[in-house]
């Protein structure tokens, strides 16, 4: 993915280099707010994001320590941005429901708890080349796509979003396969749908950033978005030793 002048590479979620493809994401964006309300780096509010935790059922947590989008874009545990009129939640787990074809029980409670939000699942993984996306307004799921290297597209409901139309407008079909083409070093170059796939979400990715993750400048940085990272607090029980019977 070719980078304007200003803009800077971005580390993290990736698996290394600066390279065109390779990161991995397991998250979900809302917005209450206009379209790239996140691109104004909102304050993040910690007695929100305990309260969202409590509505989503996923405590008791304790607080780990702050962090940036850098980490919560793809998280070994449970890290919350929660901000004035916009969440992300980042969760290890959210990447294995990217393709499921409606609401997986995660975003469903998300749905419920932000019933007039834009909200965003998204997954990818560069090892298998899985991709996938899906869009909610107020509750209904809009558009998603997806799928992996070995399946192919396993996921494609509703209309191309603005941010899709181009790159599949240029795509060309070809024995039953898609082939996008990208714009590397000057050449175009041939992609098929699995290894576009990662292209497609950060476009999508950007109208709730302000710009994609793997392009941030001087003036746009989402990567640095404040996060909160936690843990889970095990319950302890009391044992008893002695049994009956």
């Amino acid at each position: 993915m070719g980078r304007g002048s200003g803009c800077k590479p971005t580390e993290g979620a990736r698996d290394g280099g600066v390279s065109h493809m390779g990161w991995k994401a397991s998250c979900i964006l809302v917005s209450e707010r206009s379209p790239r309300h996140l691109s104004a780096m909102p304050t993040h509010d910690p007695e929100r994001a305990r309260r969202l935790i409590s509505v989503l059922g996923l405590g008791p947590c304790r607080s780990r320590e702050m962090t940036t989008l850098d980490v919560g874009v793809y998280p070994d545990a449970l890290v919350i941005g929660a901000y004035e009129g916009a969440a992300i939640i980042g969760h290890p787990d959210i990447v294995n429901a990217c393709l499921e074809p409606r609401a997986d029980p995660m975003t469903a409670r998300i749905l419920a708890a932000f019933p007039q939000a834009a909200v965003l699942r998204v997954g990818l993984h560069s090892v298998v080349n899985l991709w996938g996306y899906a869009y909610f307004e107020r509750g209904n799921l809009v558009r998603a796509f997806g799928g992996t290297a070995d399946d192919g597209v396993v996921l494609d409901e509703g209309d191309l979003l603005d941010e899709e139309r181009p790159h599949f407008e240029r795509s060309v079909v070809r024995d039953g396969r898609r082939f996008f083409f990208a714009d590397i070093d000057g050449q175009m170059e041939e992609f098929d749908t699995s290894a576009f796939g990662e292209e497609l979400t950060f476009e999508i990715m950007g109208r709730w950033l302000g710009c994609r993750p793997d392009r941030t400048s001087d003036e746009i940085d989402p990567i640095e978005l404040p996060m909160e990272s936690f843990e889970r607090i095990t319950v302890k029980r009391w044992w008893w030793p002695f049994t009956t019977g």
